[in-house]
């Protein structure tokens, strides 16, 4: 059950981390710098908090509020889901090369990277 809470807690970070990469600019100045120093940079709430010049509970509920923000933009958006399809064909394609025309491998990978 512990493996399981600690899985779940790791997907849901790298979620946060994906979804600061995408969204962040979008949130205001103490929300980014709040999901900078806690999703990023591993900073305690304590650590965030004094360099904030805010409470505990206040860097909480600063990347509490973000979070909400950056799930609402990318329920708008769906960048970081586009994201995963994208790695995801990637993978497939890299998988696959032997068995494709190598033009088509090419002119694919191409139009993944962008």
């Amino acid at each position: 059950m512990a493996a399981l809470a600690e899985r779940d807690s790791l997907n849901q970070r790298v979620r946060d981390v994906l979804l600061f990469d995408n969204y962040g600019q979008r949130l205001t100045e103490k929300q980014r710098l709040a999901c900078e120093m806690i999703l990023m940079r591993d900073f305690s709430l304590a650590e965030a908090a004094e360099a904030l010049g805010v409470s505990r509970q206040g860097v909480h509920d600063l990347v509490a509020r973000a979070r909400e923000h950056m799930e609402e933009y990318e329920a708008s958006f769906g960048l970081a889901a586009l994201r995963r399809r994208l790695e995801a064909m990637e993978r497939e394609l890299e998988e696959n090369k032997s068995r494709l025309p190598e033009d088509f491998y090419i002119n694919f990978k191409k139009l993944l990277e962008g």
